[in-house]
Order: C-alpha cells, then sequence, then structure tokens
C-alpha cells in the first residue's frame, strides 16, 4: 500500500513551469503583441493589415515591431531585465529588512510580511510586468498611427524612398511599412495610403539620401 502511495505522489504532476514553458509562453504573448501592435499603427491609416499579411508576417510580427522601432525594443529589453532583477534582488533586500529592529513587530512588521507573501506568488509579479509591456506595445502602435495620420492630413510628409517598378517607372514616396507581400506608402498632395504588391510589380526600394541641413 505504502508503495502505491509513493507511486501516485512520484506521477503527480507539478505546478511549476519549466524555463522552456516560460519561453514558449513568452513568444505567443509577444506573438499577440506584435499583431496587435501593427493592427492598431495601420488601423489609424485606414488599413486592416491581416489582409494583407502572411502566416510568416505574423510569426515574426514581435521581431520586426521591435527591431523597427528603436524605442520599443530597447524599453521591452529593459522590462524584461528589470522584471528579472526586481523577482531576483527584492526577496533578498526584504530579507535583510526583516532583521531591522524596525520590522521586527507593529505595523512595519505585517507590511513587510505583506510583501513578502506577494513575492512568493511569482505569476502576480510576472501578471505586473505583462500588463506593463502590453500598455507598452499599445501606447506606442497608438503614438505611431495618431502622428503619422496627422502628419498625412496635414501633408507634411517627408519623402523617405524611391520605388522603381517593374515596368520603369520611378516614384519619390513616404514609405509607411511594408511586409513580405506588400509596402504601403503616400506620396506628396495625396492622403490616402497606397498599398502594392512587391512581387511581380516592384523591382527596387532605394532609401533617399537625408538632405544637408541649411543655416
Amino acid at each position: 500500500m505504502e508503495n502505491n502511495t509513493e507511486i501516485i505522489s512520484e506521477n503527480k504532476p507539478s505546478n511549476d513551469l519549466a524555463f522552456q514553458d516560460y519561453l514558449s509562453i513568452g513568444y505567443v504573448f509577444l506573438l499577440i503583441l506584435g499583431v496587435f501592435h501593427e493592427t492598431i499603427y495601420y488601423k489609424f491609416l485606414g488599413v486592416n493589415i491581416l489582409e494583407y499579411s502572411s502566416i510568416l508576417d505574423v510569426l515574426i510580427s514581435p521581431i520586426a515591431v521591435m527591431l523597427g522601432n528603436l524605442l520599443l525594443g530597447t524599453a521591452v529589453l529593459v522590462v524584461i531585465i528589470f522584471g528579472y532583477i526586481y523577482l531576483k534582488l527584492i526577496p533578498r533586500y526584504h530579507k535583510w529588512l526583516g532583521t531591522k529592529k524596525k520590522y521586527q513587530e507593529g505595523k512595519n512588521k505585517m507590511k513587510l510580511e505583506r510583501a513578502n507573501e506577494m513575492f512568493k506568488n511569482k505569476n502576480a509579479s510576472l501578471l505586473v510586468i505583462t500588463l506593463f509591456v502590453f500598455a507598452l506595445f499599445t501606447g506606442l502602435g497608438i503614438g505611431r498611427g495618431v502622428k503619422t495620420k496627422e502628419r498625412i492630413d496635414k501633408g507634411d510628409v517627408n519623402l523617405s524612398h524611391t520605388i522603381t517598378f517593374e515596368d520603369g517607372q520611378k516614384q519619390k514616396v513616404k514609405l509607411l511599412g511594408k511586409n513580405s507581400l506588400y509596402i504601403f506608402y503616400v506620396t506628396t498632395g495625396v492622403e490616402e495610403v497606397s498599398i502594392a504588391p512587391i512581387e511581380g510589380n516592384i523591382k527596387l526600394i532605394q532609401k533617399l539620401p537625408k538632405e544637408p541641413l541649411t543655416n
């Protein structure tokens, strides 16, 4: 009977997630955020980006978003590093506080005990970090979309690229974004966003040199 009990106990699944599980969950989370960020940004431009995206575009969306936006990529990296340090060092700091006479009795002791209980639940701390990253992706998506839309409406468009089409025609445009299938751009004097397929249509996309500053 005792042996059966031990076997059942050993086979009982653990509630703790392995490091690989956290990586998988983290990637899925970033995948959702990448798609969400792009959807918000293009929505302000009047484009449903999901209609123009391939499966590959969706899968690499978190990487594309973070590499395409230095501020966002840096912020996400900082949040992850800060979150790791936060979860590792703060409990040690609380343990050090517990050796102080001030935190060994009264209200201060109760506050410290509540804080320690909170940090024992890592999922709660991870949830806070998750919400922060979500707010970051969402906020920057809205900010990009609103700012770009305002510039288009005002005609304040700085041409950034030259598109060479397969028929040899060239056009200077403000490139708003691109994926594996399409490019999205506006031209001077046109408020509507143009969407052009890449395959069989566009031969070359060149970045225009920046105009020198004049005194």
